[in-house]
């Protein structure tokens, strides 16, 4: 493999560089007309207004891990209840309806015309799913093998109230009594005398049920261990849950009960005072405190880091197989799993995410803030204490992750096993740009030169190469954009996809890299592909705006806000999602990923600064951002604009060899920008 670009001898005929820096502010003002008049006609969201991905968010297709950090997640609008399972998550809306997703072996996920609307309640058990409806009947689905889904007489009217164990499940009657059904190998289903009037609530473990009475005591049936209820849960009791083997009870001071088959079980010091809410699940508990902050424990490692964006505002929770569910005070509900969780979730990106990238393994987005989050397929994760604020952009590689600071610095962190994340001082200041591939990063200097390091080597600025304005990496090999809109190649060519075809040379304005195969935008809005990679459909050979390349799989945004995706679709990676068929604004992929992200515009200009909010994203870059009003940075921009032209960022610096365009100014954080040779501090 060469660690060099090799000497490639080009023969192209390219405009002179005069040509190209004539009315910048000319193209812009017609990309910021055009891209606004086109969102503002397609945008037609997929369901309803309230429930459809808002502009700004994104959705995705594909391979991505299913414990996306929830601060940035958006898995449910509009909720109001939740009930967490073994292998499936049961959700309440606002508007009564129910939705539901997971293990659907018995359609335990597979919610019935019934319980579309009117429901005030449910609860999930193994297999089996209930819902209470406003009239106070029990509706119940999925597994029935121990009869907990077929619902007797006496829970059809009057219910207030219900739950479900793994195999039995619970109903609360307006007169106080309890009735159960399903399996009754512990006696869980036989209720007792004492639970038979007097009944205020209801919970339901795995093999045993607990009712609380209105003096304020607890009584339980059902399995041995936690049926035998401690003298201080006798009275003073205000709520409780059940969990696999354990009960607990919440007590008028705010305090926490728990016990099991060996008696009182403690209940750690951060989990006790001031709570309002308690849930337990399989050997792992949580409450709600008064702050609406969330405390969440197991037996076995003890207090369990709890994301940011559950740290206050939690009005409902439920605890699953090693994952939680909870709710928001603005109805939006967050999951996050554990290591052996297998529950799955939808998943959309909050508008304050301005990028991803995905790798192999993990996938990293860019919040507005600056900031990074990454996550995995098994658990989200925090990026080193240099990752959290400042950055401008991002990359993933198979296993590490780059981050640009806007004053010019990489950081990397993840596997260094070839010295990938190992930056070099050359890299430390300067960088404009940044990629990674399998083992390999690559930084763009401001002044076009390209800095290499990982593959086992030390890191070193590339020799021969110059005039660069963009870089991208596919597995192992990589790309370099030229200020003549040129492309240089290098790394393994197995394939071919390091040998830059006659045919994709010239007017080049994006390039991007995949597992075996390179591509290439060209100024006509064409797409060009070589190495090994499908041909390129027709639709993408005229009217793109932008490519975002997978490891096997390409997409191309249209002028027109539709994308056209193509490749293996193994992962679904090429599976267009109903809310992405229109109205994209961006679209984001990775070259070891299987996933699609798109980037939803809006209908017109969201901030009413006088740019388009597609516009506005294309050149994020530039300091633009759809959802803040900068009616300054609009005028500059607009300052003597009256012709035509569509234009990327990456394409506007090329547009001004050796002049930085980009960067921002490390103390004020302002944007050098040349609009028609007048340069403008904003």
């Amino acid at each position: 493999m060469s660690t060099s670009p090799p000497s490639v001898s080009r023969s192209q005929s390219n405009r002179a560089s005069s040509t190209r820096r004539i009315s910048l502010a000319r193209k812009l003002r017609h990309f910021a007309l055009c891209a606004c008049a086109c969102f503002a006609a397609t945008v037609k969201p997929a369901a309803a207004a309230s429930d459809a991905p808002q502009p700004g968010e994104w959705v995705y297709s594909g391979g991505v891990g299913n414990n996306v950090s929830p601060e940035i997640a958006i898995i449910c609008r509009n909720t109001s209840k939740v009930a967490a399972s073994y292998d499936h998550l049961v959700v309440l809306k606002q508007d009564g309806s129910v939705v539901a997703w997971g293990y659907n072996h018995y359609g335990e996920s597979t919610t019935p015309a019934a319980a579309q609307a009117g429901v005030t309640a449910v609860a999930s058990g193994n297999d089996h799913t209930l819902a209470l409806k406003q009239d106070g009947s029990v509706i119940a689905w999925g597994s029935d093998t121990s009869g907990q889904s077929t619902v007797p007489v006496a829970a059809q009217s009057g219910v207030t109230a219900i739950a479900a164990g793994a195999y039995h499940s619970l109903a609360l009657k307006q007169d106080g009594s309890v009735v159960a059904w399903g399996l009754n190998g512990y006696g869980q289903s036989s209720v007792p005398v004492a639970a038979q009037s007097g009944v205020t609530a209801i919970a339901a473990g795995r093999e045993h049920s607990a009712a609380l009475k209105q003096d304020g005591s607890v009584i339980t049936w059902g399995s041995n261990g936690p049926t035998t209820v401690p003298v201080e849960a006798q009275s003073g009791v205000t709520a409780i849950a059940a969990g696999s083997g354990d009960t607990m009870a919440l007590k008028q001071d705010g305090s926490i009960l728990r016990w099991g088959s060996s008696g009182l079980i403690a209940v750690p010091a951060a989990a006790q005072g001031g709570v309002t809410a308690i849930s337990s699940g399989n050997g792992v508990m949580s409450v709600i405190k008064q702050n609406g902050g969330l405390v969440v424990w197991d037996d076995n490692i003890g207090l369990r880091t709890v994301p940011d964006y559950a740290q206050s505002g939690v009005t409902a929770v439920s605890i699953g197989n090693y994952y939680v569910a909870a709710i928001k005070q603005d109805g939006n509900l967050m999951v996050w799993r554990f290591t052996y969780s297998s529950i799955i979730t939808p998943t959309n990106l909050r508008n304050s995410v301005v990028s991803v990238a995905q790798g192999s393994e993990s996938t990293v987005a860019l919040k507005q803030d600056g900031s990074v989050v990454t996550w995995s397929g098994a658990s989200f994760s925090v990026p080193p204490a240099a990752a959290q604020g400042g950055f401008t952009a991002i990359a993933a590689g198979r296993a590490h992750f780059l981050a640009l600071k806007q004053d010019g610095k990489v950081v990397a962190w993840g596997d260094n096993l070839l010295y990938q994340t190992d930056v070099p001082a050359a890299a430390q200041s300067g960088v404009i740009a940044i990629a990674a591939g399998d083992a390999q990063s690559l930084a763009l200097k401001q002044d076009g030169t390209v800095v290499s390091w990982g593959q086992g080597y030390p890191g070193s600025v590339l020799a021969g190469l110059s005039g660069v304005t963009a870089i991208a990496c596919g597995y192992d090999h990589s790309l370099a954009l030229k200020q003549d809109g040129t492309v240089v190649a290098w790394g393994y060519n197995n394939f071919g996809e390091a040998t830059v075809p006659d045919y994709a040379q010239g007017d080049v304005v994006a390039i991007g890299a995949g597992y075996t195969y390179s591509a290439v935008l060209k100024r006509n809005g064409s797409v060009v592909a070589w190495g090994h990679n499908p041909a390129v459909p027709p639709a993408a050979q005229s009217g793109v705006i932008a490519i975002a390349t997978g490891y096997k799989h390409m997409a191309a945004l249209k002028q027109d806000g539709s994308v056209v995706a193509w490749g293996p679709n193994d992962y679904k990676q090429t599976t267009i999602p109903p809310d992405a068929l229109t109205g994209v604004a961006q679209i984001a992929a990775g070259p070891m990923g299987n996933a699609t992200f798109y980037r939803l515009g809006s209908r017109g200009d969201l901030d009413k600064d006088g740019l388009g909010d597609a516009a506005e994203t294309q050149l994020a870059a530039l300091g633009f951002d759809p959802l803040v009003s900068q009616p300054a940075l609009v005028s500059t921009l607009y300052a003597g604009a009256n012709s035509a032209g569509l234009y990327t960022p990456a394409q506007i610096q090329a547009l001004h060899p050796g002049k930085t365009l980009i960067p921002r100014n490390a103390t004020t954080g302002k944007v050098k920008l040349t609009l028609d040779g007048r340069r403008r501090r904003i």
